[in-house]
């Protein structure tokens, strides 16, 4: 059995742009509105952390992004 990945010729390929109407047929993708906020979504790249009863969601530089209660 052969796993190499082979080189593909230009002629195999058929390659176009996705519109928002094609992106909106796709099942299982992530979609993401420019200034939507959801508080039950955790900005993984910062982190989170509790504290006196409190949970501390950090953005990607370190900072508070919001509190909230610890459930």
């Amino acid at each position: 059995m052969n796993t190499q990945p082979r080189e593909l010729n230009a002629s195999e390929l058929n390659a176009s742009d996705l519109d928002a109407s094609d992106l909106d047929a796709v099942n299982g993708g992530m979609k993401w509105t420019p200034g939507t906020k959801n508080p039950d979504v955790i900005d993984a790249r910062g982190g989170q952390f509790s504290f006196l009863g409190l949970t501390f969601t950090l953005d990607i530089k370190g900072n508070v992004s919001s509190i909230g209660t610890t459930p």
